[in-house]
């Protein structure tokens, strides 16, 4: 949408494409290179009544149009969708109403402009926002342009979507900003999938003999050893792990016992894996 301003008394002009926006100068100062310059050159008390102030600035038409709306139209927060899924292990499902959030190569702009004018705080905040929301879709953008960016809250949000570093091709991998930052997500993913290897291999069906069924033990407990072994090998960062047992209770159904102990078996994995870090910050000191 082309920038336009409600009330104006100042004007801006686009050198290099000799463009001229009007605009308002309390949404200028909302960058403190405006805010300073405005409070260095206040207006000349001799000037003309109704007079227009003119600001040249060497920015392409295109670009000073963002920064303007920027400033006069702080974005709101993106619309969120969340879903709930019983038993999974599998990432939180938040998706956002595209239309609300922000597209990526746009945020990128905004952001270095954010920085060459130093736009305020609580705007900056609200493209953090919209660059977070990007999180679940381009994991490895935005964990890289986090990183670089020292947004690191947002990068540790991120890493939790990235998904297994050997799907991604060589020039997807390019936009890491540096090795160490590319050995954080492999040491992240590395130790989820030994985690919830380590718990799938040590969840019993019927621990201690609890809930155990006197008819079916031995064929239920079988076929719980077959499917996580099974399950086992091929465990990656996001596998969904309760998920995935929790397909044995289809052959179960005959038996309410031994339903009754897979149910509460995945149940208590599903539990376990949802603790087992995700996201960077809450990897273990020294792994």
């Amino acid at each position: 949408m082309p920038f336009h301003c409600e009330n104006p008394d100042f004007l801006v002009h686009s050198v290099p494409d000799d463009n001229t926006f009007p605009v308002n100068r309390n949404a200028m100062e909302r960058s403190e290179i405006f805010r300073d310059m405005f409070a260095l050159c206040a207006p000349c008390s001799d000037a003309s009544p109704g007079a227009e102030e003119n600001l040249d600035l060497h920015e392409k038409a295109g670009i000073l149009e963002v920064l303007l709306q920027l400033l006069h139209n702080p974005p709101p927060p993106p619309v969120a969708i969340s879903f709930d899924e019983k038993f999974t292990t599998r990432l939180p499902k938040v998706r956002f109403e595209s239309h609300t959030v922000i597209p990526l190569p746009l945020l990128s702009t905004m952001f270095e402009l954010a920085d060459k004018y130093v736009i305020d705080s609580p705007l900056v905040e609200s493209l953090k926002v919209h660059l977070e929301a990007h999180a679940p879709a381009h994991p490895l953008q935005v964990y890289s342009f986090a990183t670089l960016h020292d947004m690191d809250r947002i990068a540790s949000e991120a890493s939790q979507y990235v998904t297994p570093m050997a799907s991604y091709r060589l020039d997807e991998v390019k936009v890491i900003p540096s090795v160490q930052a590319y050995h954080k997500i492999v040491r992240l993913q590395d130790f989820r999938v030994r985690a919830l290897r380590e718990l799938l291999l040590a969840e019993e069906i019927f621990p201690h003999g609890y809930g155990e069924c006197t008819s079916h033990r031995d064929k239920t407990v079988a076929s719980w050893d077959r499917q996580r072994k099974a399950l086992a090998g091929r465990i990656e960062t996001g596998t969904d792990v309760a998920g995935e047992m929790d397909a044995l209770r289809d052959g179960l159904r005959d038996c309410e016992t031994c339903y009754k102990a897979c149910t509460a078996a995945v149940e208590m994995l599903a539990y376990k894996c949802r603790k087992v870090a995700r996201r960077l910050h809450q990897l273990p000191e020294g792994y």
